[in-house]
């Protein structure tokens, strides 16, 4: 196993500066990869010499172990130039990260094997298969959509009911032992290869098992002191942001050149300008938001404090609601732009249904006001 270098801080600033030096190929790559519904193979490759796929996993495993808010910067600084890309380094970094900071030893030796390069990991955490029990582990059964970035992955996770005990867990598979169905074909995130698979009778191992939603981390730094559903849910807002203000500045470009009426370019309209006010407005809004959620939990956790069911419910609601004021800003400077923007090469038209695409996640649910809301409740009157 090799070891990433061991100052976080250096990292991450490392890290941020390759991610600016990447963005011109992502966006070369962009369209091709919504043509070829998985990235190129030459934008993978250098996803993975950048090491971005194990942003989250520990450093003792050769991963990068960024903070939350080190993170959320790599994310938006990626989602800048193809949320496609961004939506994989996302998915690749959180699955492995869960693995490889809860897994036993001996499934991680697995994983991570010397000599090898690192694991890439692709998968779906909702429970939709069946564990079994039996003798050394279970056998696994179900399909999953939404296996983002399972074209490049080398291992699967799947989310699953233990059958009997109903206990949800998380079981990883080598790709080789899963069918992938090859049918993504969606208006949003194209590029992102989120095809569906399944597990037919699939023994895996209890070394391979992870308990989903509980547990103490087994290595790793702070970040995996964090419960899995905040460790998780850290993700998906840095990518709004991202998307968002590529949004804002591809508008201001488009603004400059565009005459739609007899009161000239579109940058001279006062709607327009107003429009914009308001989107810079709510990006900073947005982002402030995310990194003080990020922030907040982690610092319960780097203090020797645990993060409650009611902690959780509170930064996942936030979340969600950084992730739809980026959308909703990105729709409102949209129509703004003309016909031209329903071209579906250009990135006007890329940015809403990718934004829109990102707020039909499970983690970004509305349901998840209703549980906030439930913990706001008991917080006032006690019970």
């Amino acid at each position: 196993m090799t070891t990433a270098p061991t100052d976080p801080t250096d990292r991450a600033e490392e890290l941020l500066t390759l991610a600016r030096a990447l963005g011109p190929l992502l966006e070369q790559n962009s369209r091709e990869a919504e043509l070829q519904r998985h990235l190129p193979e030459v934008v993978v490759e250098e996803l993975r010499r950048a090491g971005f796929f194990w942003l989250k996993t520990p450093r003792e495993l050769g991963g990068s172990e960024l903070d939350p808010v080190s993170f959320g910067e790599v994310m938006e600084e990626i989602a800048y130039h193809d949320a496609s890309a961004a939506w994989a380094t996302m998915i690749g970094s959180g699955t492995i990260g869960t693995m490889a900071g809860w897994l036993p030893e001996e499934g991680v030796a697995e994983l991570f094997a010397p000599g090898q390069p690192l694991p890439t990991v692709a998968g779906q955490f909702t429970p939709r298969g069946t564990a079994t029990p039996t003798e050394g582990g279970y056998r696994v059964s179900g399909r999953w959509a939404f296996g983002s970035g399972i074209d490049h992955s080398n291992w699967v996770v799947g989310g699953c009911i233990v059958e009997g005990s109903g206990e949800p867990v998380f079981v990883t598979a080598p790709k080789s032992e899963v069918t992938v169905h090859g049918n993504w074909d969606a208006a949003a995130l194209q590029g992102t290869g989120s095809h569906d698979f399944s597990f037919d009778d699939v023994f895996v191992p209890a070394s391979r098992v992870v308990a989903a939603y509980g547990g103490v981390p087994r290595r790793g730094g702070d970040i995996f002191k964090q419960p899995i559903m905040i460790f998780i849910s850290n993700e998906l807002s840095p990518l709004l942001v991202g998307i968002a203000r590529r949004a804002i500045d591809d508008m201001i470009d488009l603004a400059a050149s565009t005459t739609r009426s007899a009161v000239g370019s579109l940058a001279e309209r006062a709607s327009f300008r107003k429009a914009l006010g308001e989107a810079e407005a709510r990006w900073a809004a947005a982002r402030t938001l995310y990194r003080a959620t990020a922030q907040e939990g982690f610092d319960i956790v780097r203090s020797g404090g645990e993060i409650d069911e009611d902690t959780v419910a509170v930064l996942r609601a936030r979340h969600t609601l950084v992730a739809e004021l980026c959308a909703q800003l990105i729709g409102d400077l949209f129509r703004y732009g003309g016909g031209r923007v329903l071209s579906v090469s250009h990135p006007m038209q890329r940015h809403l249904r990718n934004a829109l695409g990102a707020l039909q996640h499970v983690y970004l649910s509305e349901e998840n006001y209703e549980v906030a809301g439930v913990a706001a409740i008991a917080r006032r009157t006690g019970s």
